[in-house]
């Protein structure tokens, strides 16, 4: 199914250019110049010791976390690492408004620069990483279900240092956890340094897909690549911070593609890997089984995946395969300041996010879901728009927002026909960064 180009971002009514195309040009540039100076900038600025940067402060900061842009000797202070990244976002939105008329290579090439910068940081904003690293060492040197228990289990690990939430097992589904085991022989550093290369080669290969999608469905394909590539929360929070979220999206997006290639089997396959690997992604299978009226194939490429799945974390983890049900029901009874409702709450002055809100935000996403499902199911939207709709839905009604989950949104929203996605999207991140940097800006209370 082809869909008509999307306009761009500054566009006037009748989709007349509000600027002529000289001065896009210019202005493009000079803010994908910006763009790439204050990346840079922030990605060498990681290298220091600061809650602000890595919130895993207890242990000692080695050598081989600071990668090799410690020697830049650039140290911005929390404030000045909040102005950088809120720079960033601005000259985002302004290449964003620019893209059509950029240079195709030099667009790309700042998107690539950018990616290479942040996989070279150390870990910034977040020790999630390191419970990745945590799960495969827990299981294969010290025989510990990591669905069971988290690093606390094995103290004199040396990893445990580097880990914040210590308690906690793995959230993620069985073919994520058990992919940590292969991790194990490469040490503590070894495995760091390779989450952050996936993750920054998943981020190039999800713009790779996007531009492949977007031309596929009869789009702009550098405005769309760029929608994803130069957004200041992948770089800096996901690639930057080495999580798991365009892996999995990197598989969301072949199963789209190849559902749009009527490759029934595979796509079904690929979504369905991608939810064992991710849980909330699987939101999308019953949008794109009811687009694709239950097409046989595509429901026995899920069973397949799916079984294969958990065979393989039944060998693994035993009954305790589907422990991550339980972490993901613990972590919604946790409340994070930057989600909607962590901050209504703050704003109403409530003690905590009561039963009743938690039931009120349920029902809000619960419908959102169902009216989603319909306009599929009678045809007035497609199934990747849809898909896009319902995981920003889920992320503004979780009272659990990380400033890497807008993540799940950006691919679908970039290819999506929908100019309101996209700004739902953008608007999504806005908030995260400025509920995220709010703390540490000068004159915040």
């Amino acid at each position: 199914m082809r869909l008509p180009a999307a306009r761009p971002l500054l566009a006037r009514p009748h989709g007349e250019p509000a600027l002529t195309e000289g001065t896009r040009r210019r202005l493009g540039l000079a803010a994908l110049a910006a763009l790439v100076v204050t990346g840079v900038l922030l990605a060498a600025g990681g290298v220091q010791r600061l809650q602000f940067f890595i919130p895993a402060s207890r242990a000692a900061f080695p050598g081989w976390m600071a990668g090799p842009l410690g020697g830049l000797g650039i140290r911005p202070t929390p404030e000045q690492a909040s102005l950088l990244l809120i720079a960033m976002f601005a000259c985002y939105l302004v290449v964003l408004a620019c893209a059509g008329a950029l240079p195709v290579r030099l667009a790309i090439g700042a998107a690539v620069t950018l990616h290479l910068a942040f996989m070279l940081a150390p870990p910034l904003f977040s020790a999630d990483v390191f419970g990745y690293i945590d799960f495969g060492r827990l299981a294969a040197l010290h025989h510990v279900n990591p669905y069971l228990h988290g690093t606390a289990a094995a103290p004199l690990d040396a990893v445990h240092p580097f880990v914040r939430w210590r308690d906690s097992g793995s959230a993620y589904g069985p073919l994520f956890t058990l992919s940590t085991l292969a991790l194990v022989p490469l040490g503590v550093a070894g495995s760091l340094w390779t989450l952050k290369a996936l993750t920054a080669a998943a981020g190039l290969g999800c713009m790779a897909l996007v531009w492949r999608l977007a031309r596929r469905l009869g789009h702009d394909p550098l405005p769309a690549t760029l929608f994803v590539g130069l957004n200041p929360l992948l770089l800096a929070f996901e690639v930057g911070g080495g999580h798991n979220d365009l892996l999995v999206m990197l598989l969301v997006l072949l199963g789209a593609l190849a559902l749009v290639e009527s490759g029934m089997a595979i796509g079904g396959g690929l979504l369905a890997t991608a939810s064992w690997v991710k849980p909330p992604v699987g939101l999308l299978l019953p949008l794109a089984a009811v687009a694709h009226r239950f097409d046989r194939r595509l429901l026995a490429g899920v069973a397949a995946a799916s079984a294969a799945a958990v065979a393989a974390g039944w060998l693994a983890f035993g009954r305790h395969t589907f422990g991550f049900v339980t972490q993901i029901r613990a972590e919604q009874h946790l409340v994070a300041h930057n989600s909607v409702p962590g901050r209504l709450v703050v704003w109403l002055e409530l003690p905590g996010v009561p039963g009743w809100l938690r039931a009120l935000f349920l029902l809000a996403l619960g419908a959102a879901l169902i009216a989603l499902l319909l306009a599929v199911v009678r045809r007035r939207m497609n199934w990747i728009p849809a898909g896009g709709w319902s995981l920003l839905a889920l992320l503004v009604t979780s009272a659990w927002l990380l400033p890497w989950y807008p993540v799940w949104v950006l691919p679908l929203a970039a290819v999506a026909d929908d100019r309101r996605l996209r700004v739902g999207t953008l608007a999504l991140c806005g908030w995260t960064l400025a509920t995220r940097l709010g703390p540490w800006l000068p004159g915040a209370l």
